[in-house]
């Protein structure tokens, strides 16, 4: 937020920067509309048919009692509850490409008050803009087990004519053998068929079955082998993909990571959790200063200064740290192989690889 406020504010101050956030100007939800469609006119960043829309939410721990929607959340991370903002994200990957979409703040309402917005209304909500004002071409939407119970979600997703695929609790009801029963119970009754999956294998059973609140679905029951010492959980995963195959449901769900990485790249080293503000369009304009920060490190990352990216799955900051090392690693090595040249020669070199290299990534941009 910082880096961003040098290049457009008059002074540089912590003032100035509050005042950026919560006094000046500007439209937010426009801008974030803006910085989508500057992503479109980006090869690497394009969005397609075939990505993904995420849809998860993330706990970040606060300080003080006057931010907006502070309040006391159950954090899976931390395996705890703790006293923070509970904010609910839209998330777009594919095979080249991950970036944040759009967000809602979620504000916890005593139970007696029934006119609030549940997680359930906000991520319905975030659909409509996704499919009706932003245009977002990607078919399936990929969430937990959070969003396929009982929200109305998946209803709402196929009002668009999109698709979906997420994982089920143990305890949700399938019929099978014309008997209601667990869908953990399946186990008891099914013959799994062993098949690697890219790098991975896994015992896999696959089924169309009524479950319950969702009516006919394609089920998957699939249980990836690992080493003894790990945990070896069982995923029955869910979409209304009927006819995909097995292996493009669970290649397809195992998409859901980006946005995982994006979270903990945002609390790490984008400021995520560091903001205070107590205003609501102060914490926004923040969220969506942030987002514009992630985009722009994502945009054009193979022509950056550091070399090349080591995998759209990973954090920005392994990414980055991989690339150095890379650069590094070159750089040592074209000194072993020229030791007979001198130090202008060196420069030159090094010349190469940091500043021409950043100059044509400005270019691109």
């Amino acid at each position: 937020m910082a880096g961003i406020a040098r290049e457009v504010l008059p002074a540089n101050s912590k003032r100035a920067l509050n005042k950026f956030l919560t006094e000046y100007d500007w439209d937010e939800q426009q801008f974030n509309h803006e910085r989508l469609e500057e992503l479109q006119k980006h090869g690497e960043t394009r969005w397609s048919k075939d990505g993904y829309i995420i849809l998860d939410d993330t706990i970040t721990e606060k300080a003080g009692d006057e931010v907006p929607g502070v309040g006391h959340f159950y954090d899976h991370a931390e395996g705890d509850t703790v006293w923070g903002q509970d904010l609910i994200y839209a998330f777009y990957a594919d095979d080249k490409t991950a970036y944040p979409l759009t967000f809602r703040l979620y504000e916890q309402h005593d139970d007696e008050d029934d006119d609030h917005d549940t997680k359930y209304d906000l991520a319905r909500e975030i659909v409509t803009e996704l499919e009706e004002e932003v245009g977002v071409p990607a078919d399936t939407y990929l969430f937990d087990s959070w969003f396929a119970h009982d929200s109305g979600l998946p209803d709402h997703i196929e009002s668009y004519d999109k698709d979906w695929i997420g994982p089920l609790r143990s305890n949700r009801q399938v019929t099978y053998a014309a008997e209601e029963i667990r869908v953990d119970a399946l186990a008891e009754r099914i013959d799994t068929t062993e098949r690697d999956i890219e790098d991975d294998s896994y015992h896999i059973w696959t089924k169309k079955l009524p479950v319950s609140q969702l009516g006919d679905v394609k089920l998957v029951v699939a249980e990836k082998e690992t080493d003894e010492d790990e945990e070896n959980p069982v995923k029955y995963l869910a979409t209304n993909k009927i006819d995909a195959p097995t292996e493009h449901v669970i290649r397809s769900y195992g998409m859901r990571w980006r946005i995982e990485t994006f979270f903990e790249d945002s609390k790490q080293d984008l400021g995520l959790g560091d903001c205070e503000m107590q205003t609501d369009e102060g914490a926004s304009r923040h969220w969506h200063l942030l987002m514009a920060a992630y985009s722009l490190v994502r945009l054009d990352p193979e022509s950056s200064a550091l070399g090349t990216v080591r995998s759209k799955a990973s954090s920005l900051r392994a990414n980055l740290e991989h690339s150095l090392k890379e650069a590094v690693y070159n750089l040592l090595s074209w000194v072993r192989d020229n030791d007979d040249r001198g130090v202008d020669d060196l420069m030159e070199e090094i010349d190469h690889l940091f500043v021409h290299s950043t100059a044509d990534a400005n270019v691109q941009s």
